[in-house]
Parts: structure tokens; sequence; C-alpha cells
């Protein structure tokens, strides 16, 4: 460790360089990869580089990019097989990448600048019904109501945290559904 640390110091220009190579490596591989409980059923993989105004590049990728009539939609999805929604940690996950991407200011596709918005997608066993968060109160109420059977007192708490969440920050939406 200590004479990797050292050939750092000594060539961070180089460093850069590999760390970048190999960000750029792992955005490709997740790119390719899918598996069956994904459910990745809206769009396609999609890999794309950030690069913020100090020159760093980053290369992510989302689990789904969706072409819409409005343009794009980079969208996180997390599942659960056995209960109504995901763990709260995959949760937290897809929204500290929904912010992150909510604030690229630009997006480009073959030089082209396109538009864009972010979604996160819920999907869960037995969840009847969807909802698109931000929505009225009375809306996210009747589909609790629907839900009441399915969704434990504490992912009804998750689900309602989240409809804040979503109105707090305009620029992310919030699909909870299903996972067939």
């Amino acid at each position: 460790m200590e004479r990797y640390l050292q050939a750092i110091i000594e060539d961070f220009e180089e460093f850069k360089n590999l760390s970048l190579k190999g960000s750029q490596g792992a955005s490709k591989r997740e790119a390719a990869t899918s598996h069956q409980l994904e459910y990745l059923i809206d769009g396609m993989k999609a890999t794309f580089c950030i690069e913020n105004y100090l020159g760093g590049t980053y290369y992510l990728t989302p689990d789904e990019i969706c072409h819409t009539e409005e343009g794009y939609i980079i969208q996180e999805s997390k599942n659960s097989t056995r209960k109504a929604l995901p763990d709260l940690s995959d949760i937290q996950d897809g929204l500290f990448k929904l912010i992150l991407y909510s604030n690229i200011d630009s997006l480009q596709l073959n030089d082209h600048q396109v538009d864009f918005s972010v979604r996160l997608k819920l999907t869960g066993n037995n969840v009847r019904d969807q909802v698109i968060l931000p929505c009225s109160l009375e809306e996210l109420n009747e589909f609790l109501r629907i839900n009441e059977a399915i969704f434990s007192e504490r992912e009804s708490g998750i689900v309602k945290k989240l409809l804040l969440e979503s109105q707090r920050n305009e620029n992310i939406k919030i699909e909870i559904r299903a996972n067939h």
C-alpha cells in the first residue's frame, strides 16, 4: 500500500488516467449486466459521462434510460420480490443517485442537447395499482388505502416521506408499483 501511495504521489496525472479508465470500464460492465430481479422493462441501460467544472470526469450507468416524447428519463430502479417496498437502504441509494442526476446542467446525445428528467422506480410484491410522486395527498392516501393489507405501517411511512422528498425536489419523480 505504501508503494502504491508513493506511486500516486509521484505521478498523480498517471493515477488520474488509470482511475478514469477503471471507472469507464466498470461503467461499461454495468451497462452490459442485467439480472432477472432488476425488472428493467421501461428502457435500456446506457453509460454516460459527467464532467464537472474542475475537469473531473465520471462514468455512470443508471439502471435505465427511457425515451419519451418529452425527451429522456434517467431512471434508477429498485425492486423487492418478497415485500411491498425495497429495503430502505436501496431506496436511499436510488434517491442519492437521482439527486446527482437531477443536478446535471445539460445532457447531450451525439453532440445534441436533449431534454431529460429523473425518476426512481420502486417495485414490490403484490402492490396494487401505481402512484407517481409528487401527487396530491388525496391520491397518495387512496393508493395507501388500496394497499393497506400490502404495506406495513413502516412502509406506508416511507411512502409518505417519499412524497415529501418529491415535493421538495421538483426535479425528482418517484413511481411505486407492482413488480410484474
